[in-house]
């Protein structure tokens, strides 16, 4: 059963809207289920499917085969993070973005930064 959440003491105290998780629909390897992320995460999400030319689910679902005994969103959160962190690391323009890439089928087909991002489930 799911924890209740405690109501604010101060009805002013609510978190600003930015910060409220917001429900959404994805296809995971083909199934339809729903991922409950803050609208940040969602954005980031976006960005990485548009930088590496490849639809959020086909990302999520990369994601999802990779993620071990994770909960999704979790998964999803940590990928996020280590998606941006090893491209703050990258140098301007690296190669290997979408405009340089084969179509889909593997992970061969993300660029060098997506690859290292996913290294991230494999550590054990």
């Amino acid at each position: 059963m799911a924890a209740k959440r405690r109501p604010p003491i101060n009805p002013e105290d609510t978190a600003p809207e930015s910060m409220r998780a917001v429900c959404r629909n994805v296809v995971v390897a083909g199934k339809r289920t729903s991922i409950r992320m803050e609208p940040l995460l969602w954005d980031s999400l976006a960005d990485i499917s548009r930088r590496e030319g490849q639809s959020l689910n086909d990302i999520v679902t990369m994601i999802d085969g990779r993620r071990g005994d994770s909960a999704l969103t979790a998964a999803l959160r940590i990928f996020i993070l280590s998606y941006f962190r090893t491209a703050s690391d990258a140098p301007a323009n690296p190669p290997g973005l979408a405009e340089e890439q084969t179509p889909f089928g593997t992970t061969a087909d993300y660029s060098r930064v997506f690859r290292k991002a996913l290294e991230i489930f494999d550590e054990a």
